[in-house]
């Protein structure tokens, strides 16, 4: 038999020890991360439109933040950056902080819920959240600090967390009800805090103020507080 036959024997053979094309080649898989699990939620909806920034304001985002939980997250995704603003999903409990330290200032954030699909009354809704003033000290589920209600049902009232003294407040329930927008639309809420002394406004109509108590300064914060709620166009101008 030919020689020329045997080489081509062989070669079928070779190339039939070769991988089909038609098979799909493994990759390693990346190690999950803070941003990536397989843990994560189903996706808030991003909508999150450019915005002209008010004379003096700074848009801050998702990297001008750290992350505590109150316990380890594991590799459940808590907080993660989507548009000009960040997601929260709610659990474990704890708060994004600002690496920098605010005194005078303004602040303006939008943010909504994630409406429950068997809510049938607004008034029924238990979500929570809340932006955090003046953090000072240790890091922990209540920090030193005031706080500025996102819970919807107490929507921008002040209150003081982690033992810092209780501050004096003046707060106006119907001008809750009559600026607040229904759950699962975005409500922007205004924080202006002077020497101490914060307003806190929902949709331009003013719900709140503290007068001034032991802390003045301190880092800023966004809680999660078991539900999911959207964070956007956060901006803050130094006063």
């Amino acid at each position: 038999m030919p020689r020329s036959f045997f080489r081509l024997a062989a070669l079928f053979s070779l190339v039939g020890c070769l991988p089909s094309p038609a098979e799909p080649v493994a990759t390693p898989s990346k190690p999950a991360t803070a941003t990536a699990s397989s843990d994560k939620p189903e996706p808030l909806p991003e909508d999150a439109p450019k915005i002209e920034l008010e004379e003096g304001f700074e848009l801050i985002g998702f990297d001008a933040f750290d992350q505590f939980s109150a316990k380890d997250p594991g590799q459940t995704i808590v907080w993660e950056a989507a548009g000009n603003g960040f997601n929260c999903y709610g659990k474990p409990r704890g708060y994004l902080y600002s690496k920098a330290s605010y005194a005078n200032f303004t602040l303006k954030v939008d943010y909504r819920f994630r409406r429950p699909a068997d809510l049938a009354s607004d008034a029924e809704f238990k979500g929570n959240t809340g932006v955090m003033i003046f953090i000072n000290g240790e890091h922990k589920q209540w920090p030193v600090s005031l706080e500025v209600q996102g819970k919807y049902s107490e929507m921008a009232t002040i209150k003081a967390n982690g033992g810092a003294a209780n501050v004096e407040i003046e707060d106006n329930a119907d001008a809750r009800t009559t600026a607040r927008k229904p759950v699962g639309e975005w409500n922007s809420l205004e924080v202006v805090a002077r020497d101490g002394a914060l307003t806190a406004s929902i949709n331009g109509t003013k719900v709140c103020e503290s007068k001034a108590g032991e802390l003045k300064e301190g880092l800023l914060g966004f809680q999660a507080e078991d539900f999911e709620v959207q964070f956007r166009n956060i901006r803050v101008r130094r006063d």
